[in-house]
């Protein structure tokens, strides 16, 4: 794990002198109205302390830089290509892209998390990971094939004041994603189904991918009263209002980013996550304080549940959960000390 120091969380313009403003390019969408992970790069303006020290532009193609001193990459198959293609053509696709870097003197930047548990990095992923000159991670578990600078995810407790909440409804278990709900969620709700839980109820809230919209359908049908489906894609506003309604929220693959996003929106609406027990997520729950982040061994499966929630009501939080750590200008800012170094390991 590398050390990078942090930058203080105003950069003034006239503190930079005549230096030029590094220009990071995201390969992402840029900031709009649903929260992302791309937030972090740029933190919190409300009261005018985000960082200014770097300019971001953001585009899904990082095959056109144009003159950006950093490529930021976010997701890695916008270089490579999805895993249907041949490892072969992947492969020279990362090398295409790394010739490219050099030739106009571009470092690279990316963020990575773990693979899914089973599959190893392929050869295109790691020929990325090697030309970077900084690897960014949102957790200090990670396995990599070489050093990560870990940056965790920002808390969004500024993000939703003044959106309206929901009182809790007790025995809410709650499963959301920020976009489309992914596969593993599917055998999440099947073991819902043979559970023995008379006093909780499934509350599924997303937008249901095209090939699991009968699955989820004959469940719901299965579970009768106890399970209810919002087939959607959420607005910030309606993730609050389910969120606030839960007792509990179910995150599975919890150390993927993806499912970061929702794990810090949960613990900065006040309510506590159920997830795997993985090291990353015993060290968040260290972090936060008691009862927050309720964990589960292994796969989930119905006496793992059972145990869990059971263990939940037992020992319920007593204390707002701990996230100053998680300031969003300190983790904007944490985000450009790594560019400007990137630049001059480049």
């Amino acid at each position: 794990m590398l050390s990078v120091p942090r930058l203080r969380t105003r950069t003034k313009d006239s503190e930079d002198g005549a230096t030029r403003k590094p220009k990071i390019l995201v390969t992402t969408r840029p900031p709009h109205h649903r929260v992302d992970y791309v937030d972090q790069l740029i933190g919190d303006d409300s009261a005018g302390g985000a960082p200014t020290g770097v300019i971001h532009e953001f585009s899904l193609d990082p095959l056109r830089p144009r003159d950006a001193d950093v490529i930021h990459l976010t997701d890695v198959e916008k270089v490579i290509g999805g895993h249907r293609l041949p490892e072969d053509e992947r492969t020279r696709r990362a090398k295409r892209f790394i010739k490219m870097l050099r030739r106009r003197g571009i470092a690279l930047v990316r963020t990575v998390e773990s693979p899914a548990a089973g599959i190893e990095r392929s050869r295109a992923e790691a020929t990325i990971n090697r030309a970077a000159a900084y690897l960014i991670a949102l957790n200090p578990t990670i396995s990599a094939e070489q050093d990560v600078v870990v940056i965790p995810h920002s808390h969004l407790r500024d993000r939703f004041l003044g959106f309206p909440r929901e009182e809790v409804r007790p025995g809410r278990m709650l499963i959301t994603a920020r976009g489309t709900l992914p596969p593993p969620y599917e055998a999440a709700v099947k073991v819902m189904a043979v559970a023995d839980l008379p006093d909780w109820t499934l509350r599924v809230a997303g937008d249901v991918p095209t090939e699991a919209k009968e699955s989820y359908a004959r469940s719901l049908a299965d579970l009768g009263g106890v399970m209810s489906l919002r087939d959607d894609q959420l607005s910030d506003a309606a993730s609050v209002t389910e969120i606030s309604q839960a007792e509990v929220v179910l995150v599975v693959e919890p150390d993927r980013y993806d499912s970061q996003s929702v794990i810090l929106m949960a613990l900065s609406l006040d309510r506590p996550v159920l997830v795997a027990d993985t090291p990353a997520m015993q060290s968040l729950a260290d972090e936060v304080g008691p009862g927050w982040v309720q964990r589960h061994p292994g796969p989930l499966t119905a006496v793992a549940l059972e145990t869990a929630l059971r263990e939940f009501r037992a020992n319920p939080p007593r204390h707002p959960p701990q996230l100053d750590a998680r300031d969003p200008n300190e983790i904007s800012a944490r985000y450009a000390a790594v560019f400007r170094r990137a630049i001059g390991h480049h």
